[in-house]
C-alpha cells in the first residue's frame, strides 16, 4: 500500500515547436517519474501547431516529474515515436508558494537546447493545471490504466532495442499495436474491473524483462524465442480483452464464468512465462489462444473434408518481404484485420505488375501463421492448370478453413455428407453451402467473440481467363458480406478491369493500392538492392570487392531506374549475380536510361537480361530459344528440361541439343534445374515477350496461338509413340487400381492435348487431320489412359469441346466430326464404368455400344473384346439421365439461368436436382401459400405469399425475377413485388373458369394466361389491362403456354389433345377470328399438359398424357417422329436445357421421375425386348448350341446364343413361367410355371408333349463356369472378373455355358455376351 501525498495534475494542452514540414501528426504526452512506471495521454492530432488533452494524473508530491512531448510514428516494422522537447515540473515548489486558488495553472516552456531543429521563436509549452493536495491518497488496488501505460512504455522501448532484422521483430510492433488500440478505447472501463486489474499488473511484471534486455544486451539473442512467445501471448490475450469489454468482433461482453477461467488461465501461463525468462531455462509452455483449437481431428471428418479435392496450396519456397521492408502497407493491412470496428471485411491489395503484391501476401500469411490465425492461404499461378481454376476456390477455401478449425470442419462436414455433389455446385452454392451457412450456425456463433482470421487470396489476375472468373468474382463481391466480420479475407491482383468493376466500389470492401510512386516504396527498394547485393559482394569472396560495394550511388541509381517495380530490383540482382564479373554487369545497369514508366522499365531491363548472352545472331540459338519458350509459355503446368525435350524430340524437326542447353545462359530471367520445371522468373516477362511491341525483336517474340498448335502436335506425337491397349500390363479386377505414375510427357499430354488444339480460334485442317489420324488408332487408349490417371470424368466436357472446335472449321473434317460425336456419347454413357477400372473400356464400353455407331465399328475386335450377341442396340439412345424419386407425379420443371440447377415441384413439395450428377440438393414442403425459396441455401426468402385465390395452379416469374403472377381456381391473376412480398395488381376476375397456366414475355412487359375455360389472353404488366384475346382454337382446357424467344407467338397445349402456334404480334382485341386462328400440331393421343420452346425458337416440345414427349419443327409445323420420348406413364411437363452447347430436353411423369433427353438421338431407350415381361429363367442345351427362355409373360422361347436371334416360340403357357431346361436328349424343352406344372414341348417343332413329374427343368439344369455377382460377370472357377455390365434393365436371371452367360432383363430384354477364349474358360 502506497502512503504517499499525491496531488493531481491536468496536462491541458501543449503548443508544439514549429517544424521544418507543416504536415500534422499525432502527439502525447509522457509523463516519467522517478522510481514510477511511466504515464502517458492518449494521442490527439495536432491543429495549427496545438494540442488539446484535459487529462487528469495523479503523482507524487515530493518526486520530480519529467513531461516529454512526442510525436508518433507508426509502422508495422517501424513503430515508435519521435521527441519533440522535453520540461522538468517541480510539483513541490511551486505548490508551497502562498496562493489561496485550490489550482494553478503553470505554464512550461521548452529549454533552448530542447528545440534546436525549430524557430527559436516558436519554442513551445506545456500547460499543466495543479490541484493542491487536501489529504494523502493512498492507491489501493492496481490501475489496468498505469499497467496499460507501462506495457505501451515498455515495448516503445523494447522495438528501439529490437533489430529490424529479428525475426520477433515483427511481434513486438503487432503487440505494440493492439495493446495501445485497446489502451485508447476501453481503458476507462477497464479501470472498473478487479479482474482485469490483476491480469494487467501480472503482465506489468512481466515486461520488467525489456529493463533487464535494455542493461544488458547480450541477454535477447538467447532470449529470443521465450521473448516471441511473450508477445504472442501479449496479442492474444489483448484481444481476448476487446472482446471481454464488449469492444471486439463479436460487438458483446463475454460470458463472465468463462471469462473467468480464462483470465486465470492467462494469468498463469504470464507467470510461466516470467520465471523461464529469469532463469534462463526454456521449458514446454501451453500458450493460450483466444481463439478454441482441438489438436486431433477425427479422421472421418479429415476424410470427409478431403472429398472437396482442395488444390494443393503448399509451396514453402515463395518469398517473403525482407524484415525492414514493406512496414506501411504492413501495418495498415493488420491495423484494418484488428480493428473490429470496421466494417470491411474484404481488403482489395492492388497494383501493377511487378510491384510486389505476391511477396507481401506472402509475409501477411505467414505473420498471420506464426498467430495461429491463418484461415487459409490460397494463391494462383496462370501457369499451373491446378492453380488457376476459379472453380476450385471455395472448396479449396472451405477445406483449408476446415482443417484450421475442428468446428467449422464438422459443420462443412455435414453439408458434404447431406450433399456429396456439392463440389460440381455453382460457385454461390458452394460459398453459401461451405461458407456462409456453417459460420451461421449456433455452434459456431462463438467465432465472431474470437477474434480475427486471416484468409489470404493471392493473384487473383491468374486465376483463369476474364470470363472464367466472372462467378468467382461476383461471388467474393456480393456473397463476402455475408461472413462474419472476424472472418477477414485479403485479395491480391493487378488491377485488371473485371476485377476493379466487381470489387471496386463495394462497402464492405477496403479498396488499398500499392503507390509504387511513393518515398516509401523507394526506400524499401533501396533497402531490398542494398541486402541483394551485399549479399552477392560476400558470396563473390575472391573477387575482393570493396567493403562498401556497390555504394550509395549506385544503389540510388538503381533505384531510380526500377521505376517502384520490385520484380526490377529482382531482376536487375539476379542480372548482376549471374554475370562473370558483377561490377561489369552493375556498369551495364547503370549505362541504361531512366524510364518515364514502369511498363518501359521492365522492358528495358528484360532487353538488358537477354542481350547479355551475345548469341541472338545464332540462328540455332534464337531457334531454340523460341521453341523452349513456346512450351514454356503455352504450357498448363510448368514441365522440366527433360520434359520439354521429350516433346521437342517428337516435334516434325529432330533438336538434340537440350533445353539446359540454352537456358543456362538467361538464367536472370529462368528459374528451374534438371529435377525442377522452367518456369520464367515473373508473368511480367512472358507479357513481355507475347507482345511484339515490347519485346521489338522476332528473336524474342513467342506467338501464343502458333505456340498451342506447335505443343498440341508435339502431345499427340507423344501419345501417338506411347499409347497402346493394356499399356501397364493389368489385370481386370474388382478392387480397381491405384492411380499409376506416367512418365511426365505422357500424363502432360493426356490431360491437355485437347485445350492445345482448342486454343485455336478456328480449326485448322491441316490440325484436323492430325487429330482425326491420331483418333482413329487410340481414342480408347486415351480414354483407358485418363482412367489410369484418375480423371475419367473429364472425358466428357473435353470431347465436348473438342468437338466445338471441329465444327467451326470453313471445311469440316465431317469423319472427325462424327467420331466425336460417338466419342461423347461414348463417354456419358459408360464413364462410370470406365472409372472402376481402365480395362471396362474394352471389356465393357466397347462391347456394349451400339452396334451402327462409329466407334463401334472402328475399334470392335471380336478376338479380343467380348461381344454381344446381335449387339445390346442399333443406335445410341436417347436417354441421357432418369432421376427416380417418390413424392407423387411432377407438374413443373425449370432450369436455373446458369443451367446447373433442376427446379421439378410435385403436388405437395418442390425440389432442386443438380442437372450433371441427378444429386437432390433441397427439398420443399408442402404449404396452402406461395412460398419464395433460395435455391442455393434451402431457405425460405421473407414471409409466405397470401391472397384468397383458392387452389393455385399456375405460376411465374418475370425475366428479371422481381415480379411474380400466380392463377388459380378463382380465375384471377394476381402479380406481387417479390422483394416486398406484396400485391402490385389485383385484377378482376380474368377468365370464366380456373387459370392453369401463366408465361411471361421475353421482354417482361406482357404475359400470357390460359384457363378452363379454353381460352387464352394476353396481358400488360405496367397497366394489368388485357392486350389481346380471348384467343378460341382449343376445344377443351388450356393446360399450357409458352412465348417463343423473339415474343411474337405464343404455343399452347390443352386437354383436346393438340398444340396450337399463336400469332400475338400487335394488334387489337377485336382481330378477326381468321387472324386469331392458331396452327394446329396433331399427333398426341390424350391432354397435352405442357410445352416449352427451344432457346433459338426452332423447335417445340409437348408432353402429354398419352405418356409421349413430341418435338415439332416450328418452322415447317411438322411433327419430328424419329424423335419421339417416352415414359411408362403420363408425362406432365418438359422444358428445355442447354449443356456445353447441346440442346436437352428434361420431363417428368406422373410416376415423379424425371428424365434428360438428348434431342437428336434415334435410337430405342434400352435393350430390346424379346418377351413382353420380366425374363424369369434361363437356360442352355447341353452343347451349348440353344439357350431358352422363360418369362412373366407366360411365353417360352429358344434362342440362337451366336446371333442372338428367336429359333422357337412363343411356347404359350396359362401362368407366368417360374423355370426351363433343355435336357440332354435336346429333343424336349421344359417348362414348369408358378403352380409346379410342369410342361414340355418339341424341340423342333414346338408340338406339346407330354410331360411327367420327372421333367421338372429343376432335375435338367447345368451349372455354368460364370456368375454374376452384383453387376459383374465373374468365372467362379478362379474367381477372375471378365467385365463389368453398364447401365440398363435390372438383371433378373442368368446362366452361362463355356466362355457364353445369357442375362435375363428386367424389361423381357435377353443379352448373350461371348467372352474371347482364355485359358479359364477352355
Amino acid at each position: 500500500m502506497d502512503n504517499r501525498t499525491y496531488y493531481k495534475a491536468d496536462i491541458v494542452e501543449a503548443s508544439i515547436p514549429k517544424k521544418d514540414s507543416t504536415k500534422s501528426s499525432d502527439v502525447y504526452v509522457k509523463i516519467l517519474v522517478e522510481g514510477q512506471p511511466p504515464q502517458k495521454t492518449k494521442e490527439c492530432r495536432e491543429l495549427d501547431g496545438k494540442a488539446v488533452w484535459n487529462e487528469h494524473f495523479m503523482l507524487p508530491i515530493d518526486m520530480e516529474t519529467q513531461l516529454e512531448i512526442k510525436s508518433k510514428r507508426n509502422t508495422f516494422f517501424k513503430h515508435g515515436s519521435r521527441s519533440l522537447g522535453k520540461v522538468r515540473l517541480d510539483a513541490a515548489a511551486i505548490l508551497r508558494q502562498p496562493v489561496v486558488a485550490v489550482s494553478q495553472d503553470v505554464r512550461l516552456n521548452f529549454p533552448s537546447d530542447e528545440v534546436l531543429h525549430y524557430d527559436a521563436s516558436q519554442r513551445g509549452y506545456i500547460l499543466v493545471r495543479l490541484h493542491r493536495p487536501e489529504e494523502p491518497v493512498q492507491l489501493t488496488r492496481p490501475s489496468v490504466a498505469k499497467s496499460f501505460s507501462v506495457l505501451i512504455s515498455q515495448l516503445d522501448t523494447f522495438v528501439q532495442i529490437v533489430g529490424v532484422a529479428s525475426q520477433i521483430h515483427p511481434f513486438v510492433n503487432l503487440a505494440w499495436q493492439v495493446v495501445s488500440s485497446l489502451y485508447t478505447i476501453a481503458r476507462d472501463q477497464l479501470d472498473r474491473d478487479k479482474r482485469i486489474g490483476d491480469l494487467t499488473n501480472m503482465m506489468e511484471d512481466v515486461y520488467t524483462f525489456v529493463d533487464d534486455v535494455k542493461s544488458f544486451p547480450s541477454r535477447l539473442a538467447p532470449q529470443e524465442e521465450i521473448i516471441k512467445k511473450i508477445m504472442f501471448q501479449t496479442i492474444e490475450c489483448m484481444l481476448f480483452i476487446q472482446e471481454y469489454s464488449g469492444h471486439g468482433f463479436g460487438r458483446r461482453a463475454l460470458n463472465k464464468q468463462w471469462a473467468e477461467e480464462k483470465i486465470a488461465r492467462f494469468t498463469q501461463t504470464f507467470t510461466m512465462l516470467k520465471a523461464s525468462f529469469n532463469t534462463g531455462v526454456v521449458v514446454q509452455i501451453t500458450l493460450i489462444a483466444h481463439r478454441t483449437y482441438e489438436d486431433v481431428q477425427s479422421i472421418v471428418q479429415t476424410q470427409s473434408l478431403a472429398k472437396l479435392h482442395p488444390v494443393d496450396m503448399d509451396d514453402p519456397s515463395r518469398p517473403a518481404c525482407l524484415p525492414q521492408t514493406r512496414s506501411d502497407l504492413l501495418s495498415s493491412v493488420f491495423s484494418w484485420a484488428m480493428n473490429p470496428s470496421s466494417n470491411q471485411n474484404l481488403l482489395w491489395l492492388h497494383g501493377p505488375a511487378g510491384s510486389g503484391k505476391s511477396t507481401v501476401a506472402t509475409t501477411i500469411a505467414n505473420i498471420a501463421r506464426d498467430l495461429g490465425r491463418l484461415g487459409a492461404f490460397v494463391f494462383f499461378n496462370r501457369r499451373m492448370a491446378v492453380r488457376n481454376d476459379p472453380a476450385a476456390v471455395v472448396r479449396t477455401l472451405a477445406f483449408r478453413l476446415g482443417e484450421f478449425d475442428h468446428r467449422l470442419g464438422a459443420a462443412i462436414s455435414t453439408v458434404i455428407k447431406s450433399t456429396p455433389s456439392i463440389g460440381q455446385s455453382p460457385l454461390r452454392q458452394q460459398f453459401h453451402k461451405l461458407l456462409v451457412q456453417p459460420l451461421s450456425e449456433s455452434e459456431l456463433a462463438v467465432w465472431s467473440q474470437e477474434g480475427p482470421v486471416i484468409v489470404v487470396i493471392d493473384a487473383l489476375d491468374e486465376c483463369g481467363h476474364v470470363g472464367d472468373r466472372e462467378d468467382l468474382l461476383s461471388v467474393l463481391a456480393l456473397e463476402s458480406v455475408k461472413l462474419p466480420p472476424t472472418l477477414r479475407i485479403v485479395v491480391t491482383s493487378r488491377a485488371e478491369l473485371d476485377i476493379q468493376e466487381a470489387l471496386e466500389a463495394r462497402k464492405n470492401i477496403c479498396n488499398t493500392p500499392i503507390d509504387i510512386d511513393s518515398l516509401a516504396n523507394d526506400k524499401d527498394i533501396h533497402l531490398y538492392l542494398c541486402d541483394r547485393l551485399q549479399n552477392i559482394r560476400s558470396k563473390s569472396k575472391y573477387l575482393s570487392l570493396p567493403q562498401e560495394w556497390p555504394g550509395h550511388n549506385a544503389i540510388d541509381a538503381l533505384t531510380a531506374r526500377a521505376r517502384g517495380l520490385f520484380i526490377w530490383a529482382f531482376t536487375a540482382c539476379r542480372y548482376v549475380e549471374n554475370g562473370q564479373y558483377p561490377e561489369d554487369r552493375l556498369a551495364d545497369l547503370l549505362r541504361t536510361d531512366v524510364c518515364s514508366n514502369a511498363e518501359s522499365a521492365l522492358d528495358l531491363i528484360y532487353s538488358t537480361a537477354l542481350e547479355s548472352t551475345r548469341r541472338w545472331e545464332d540462328p540455332a540459338f534464337s531457334a531454340d530459344f523460341r521453341d523452349i519458350l513456346g512450351v514454356v509459355i503455352a504450357a498448363r503446368n510448368p514441365l522440366t528440361a527433360l520434359t520439354i525435350d521429350r516433346l521437342n524430340e517428337v516435334s516434325s524437326v529432330s533438336r538434340t541439343r537440350p533445353s539446359l542447353h540454352t537456358i543456362q545462359h538467361l538464367g536472370c530471367v529462368f528459374r528451374g534445374t534438371t529435377s525442377e520445371p522452367i518456369q520464367v522468373i515473373h508473368p511480367s516477362f512472358e507479357d513481355f515477350l507475347t507482345d511484339r511491341a515490347r519485346c521489338k525483336r522476332d528473336e524474342w517474340f513467342i506467338d501464343v496461338s502458333l505456340s498451342h498448335q506447335r505443343l498440341a502436335r508435339q502431345c499427340i506425337g507423344s501419345l501417338r509413340a506411347t499409347l497402346k491397349q493394356n499399356m501397364c500390363n493389368l489385370t481386370l479386377t474388382r478392387s480397381g487400381v491405384d492411380v499409376k505414375i506416367l512418365p511426365e510427357d505422357v500424363t502432360y499430354s493426356c490431360i491437355f492435348w485437347i485445350e492445345h488444339v482448342c486454343e485455336l480460334e478456328r480449326s485448322e485442317e491441316s490440325l484436323s487431320n492430325v487429330v482425326y489420324d491420331f483418333l482413329v488408332k487410340h481414342l480408347l487408349h486415351w480414354i483407358e489412359t485418363m482412367s489410369l490417371l484418375k480423371k475419367a470424368r473429364h472425358t466428357t466436357k473435353l470431347l465436348m469441346r473438342l468437338e466445338d472446335w471441329s465444327q467451326s472449321t470453313r471445311s469440316r473434317h465431317q469423319e472427325l466430326c462424327q467420331l466425336l460425336a460417338d466419342a461423347v456419347r461414348f463417354c456419358q454413357a459408360f464413364t462410370a464404368v470406365i472409372e472402376q477400372h481402365p480395362l471396362l473400356v474394352y471389356s465393357s464400353a466397347l462391347p456394349f455400344s451400339p452396334i451402327n455407331s462409329v466407334l463401334y465399328q472402328l475399334f470392335k475386335d471380336g478376338r479380343s473384346i467380348p461381344v454381344v450377341a446381335g449387339g445390346l442396340r442399333d443406335e445410341w439412345s436417347p436417354l441421357l439421365m432418369d432421376i427416380p424419386r417418390p413424392g407423387g407425379e411432377v407438374t413443373s420443371l425449370s432450369l436455373s439461368s446458369d443451367g446447373s440447377q433442376l427446379i421439378s415441384t410435385v403436388a405437395r413439395g418442390c425440389y432442386v436436382w443438380d442437372v450433371i450428377s441427378g444429386e437432390l440438393l433441397i427439398q420443399g414442403t408442402e404449404s396452402g401459400s406461395i412460398l419464395l425459396w433460395d435455391t442455393f441455401s434451402g431457405q425460405m426468402i421473407g414471409q409466405p405469399l397470401k391472397r384468397d385465390q383458392g387452389a393455385i395452379y399456375a405460376l411465374a416469374f418475370s425475366p428479371d425475377g422481381t415480379r411474380l403472377i400466380s392463377g388459380g381456381q378463382n380465375c384471377t391473376i394476381i402479380m406481387w413485388n417479390v422483394q416486398a412480398s406484396s400485391v402490385v395488381l389485383d385484377p378482376p376476375a380474368t377468365h370464366t373458369k380456373t387459370v392453369l397456366c401463366l408465361a411471361f414475355s421475353p421482354d417482361g412487359l406482357r404475359y400470357a394466361s390460359g384457363s378452363r375455360d379454353g381460352t387464352i389472353r394476353i396481358w400488360d404488366v405496367a397497366s394489368g389491362g388485357m392486350v389481346l384475346g380471348p384467343f378460341r382454337g382449343h376445344s377443351g382446357g388450356v393446360y399450357s403456354v409458352a412465348f417463343t424467344p423473339d415474343g411474337t407467338r405464343i404455343v399452347s397445349g390443352s386437354d383436346d389433345k393438340d398444340v396450337c402456334v399463336w400469332d400475338v404480334q400487335a394488334g387489337s382485341l377485336n382481330r378477326s377470328r381468321e387472324a386469331s386462328m392458331p396452327i394446329k400440331l396433331c399427333g398426341h393421343r390424350s391432354t397435352v399438359f405442357s410445352v416449352t420452346v427451344s432457346p433459338d425458337g426452332r423447335l417445340i416440345a409437348s408432353a402429354s398424357k398419352d405418356t409421349t414427349v413430341r418435338l415439332w419443327s416450328l418452322e415447317s409445323r411438322e411433327e419430328l417422329s424419329h424423335l419421339v420420348r417416352q415414359h411408362r406413364i403420363a408425362v406432365r411437363c418438359v422444358a428445355f436445357w442447354q449443356q456445353y452447347g447441346r440442346l436437352r430436353l428434361v420431363t417428368g411423369a406422373s410416376d415423379a421421375t424425371v428424365r434428360i433427353w438428348d434431342t437428336e438421338s434415334v435410337g430405342s431407350m434400352g435393350v430390346a425386348r424379346k418377351h413382353k415381361g420380366l425374363v424369369s429363367h434361363l437356360a442352355f442345351s447341353q452343347d451349348g448350341q440353344r439357350i431358352v427362355s422363360g418369362s412373366l409373360d407366360r411365353t417360352v422361347r429358344v434362342w440362337d446364343p451366336i446371333t442372338g436371334q428367336c429359333l422357337l416360340g412363343p411356347l404359350n403357357l396359362e401362368q407366368p413361367v417360374h423355370s426351363v431346361a433343355l435336357p440332354a436328349d435336346n429333343v424336349r424343352i421344359l417348362a414348369a410355371d408358378r403352380e409346379g406344372a410342369v410342361f414340355a414341348w418339341d424341340a423342333t417343332t414346338g408340338e406339346h408333349l407330354p410331360a411327367t413329374p420327372a421333367d421338372d427343368p429343376s432335375y435338367h439344369s447345368i451349372v455354368g463356369p460364370l456368375s454374376l455377382e452384383r453387376k459383374w460377370i465373374v468365372d467362379s472357377r478362379t474367381g477372375t472378373a471378365l467385365t463389368m455390365l453398364p447401365t440398363m434393365s435390372p438383371v433378373r436371371s442368368h446362366a452361362s455355358f463355356g466362355n457364353c452367360m445369357a442375362l435375363g432383363l428386367a424389361n423381357g430384354g435377353i443379352v448373350i455376351v461371348h467372352f474371347p477364349d482364355t485359358p479359364q474358360l477352355a
